[in-house]
């Protein structure tokens, strides 16, 4: 009963208090919408301003979600590049390395079967390409 007690001064339930349960919807219908009913709502959107107000959201996010695309792909750009050049830094890298090994290699005035291979194999890398 405290339920009823608390719900029953609200807009929705105070105009079925005073009416007879007629059992008819239109009866509550008139009741809501009579001298009972608490302030004036406003009118909901109609379906054409709706769709209107969808379409310029829509295009909206559209945009935003195109800019941020293109930011992205120029991120990702700059990304690509500087791995690029990080992988011919490395490139670079190991050649010195090679070509240090095969200095080395080739000074050595009697060099066994292992170095003979390695100072083959090195000039093939350095020199082939």
């Amino acid at each position: 009963m405290e339920e009823w007690n608390a719900l029953r001064d609200q807009p929705r339930y105070s105009s079925q208090v005073g009416s007879g349960s007629s059992g008819s919807k239109r009866s509550h219908e008139s009741d809501a919408c009579g001298s009972n009913s608490v302030g004036s709502s406003a009118r909901p959107m109609g379906r054409e301003a709706a769709k209107k107000k969808g379409k310029k959201k829509n295009k909206e996010t559209l945009e935003v979600v195109e800019k941020e695309w293109t930011e992205f792909k120029q991120l990702r750009e700059k990304e690509l590049e500087q791995m690029e050049k990080m992988t011919l830094m490395r490139q670079e890298a190991n050649k010195v390395e090679k070509m240090k090994l095969y200095l080395q290699l080739s000074s050595d005035d009697h060099p066994d079967d292992l170095k003979k291979k390695m100072l083959e194999k090195l000039a093939q890398e350095l020199f082939d390409d």
